[in-house]
């Protein structure tokens, strides 16, 4: 029922993005709804705040795997969506999510993103971070 609800594009976007968030709460334990909404996010058809809120959701469920989320932001076409996977990134709490910030921070080729990132990893109480903007520093 909720997949239909999101693929139907004659309905509201408001509705069709908390379908999403309604999906993302579903506790089954598997990796497939997470599959789903993350295939909602790539789908270069659906409107970039649908897109937005499918990565949030999709960030929000543990079934979702970091290394997920890292790969979007390495594919995402609109640069409002990779800031945004910035963020969801930023409220994961894993070493990969933070991994992932690290890396955007250093070596992403837009500085608008490694700032971004780097404003989130600052909230972080991580050593690595502080080395990070150490060395950044003494650059």
């Amino acid at each position: 029922m909720l997949h239909e609800v999101i693929e139907n594009k004659r309905e509201s976007a408001k509705l069709r993005e908390h379908a999403i968030f309604s999906l993302s709460q579903a506790h089954d334990g598997s990796d497939a709804e997470s599959a789903y909404i993350l295939a909602r996010a790539r789908d270069r058809d659906e409107p970039v705040s649908l897109r937005k809120s499918a990565i949030f959701w999709a960030g929000q469920r543990e079934a979702t795997p970091t290394k997920d989320i890292v790969a979007f932001y390495g594919s995402a076409d609109v640069e409002s969506l990779r800031e945004h996977t910035i963020f969801v990134l930023s409220q994961r709490q894993d070493d990969e999510a933070t991994d992932a910030l690290l890396r955007i921070a250093r070596d992403d080729r837009d500085s608008e993103m490694r700032g971004k990132a780097l404003f989130w990893l600052a909230q972080k109480h991580d050593p690595r971070v502080q080395k990070l903007i150490a060395d950044l520093i003494l650059k």
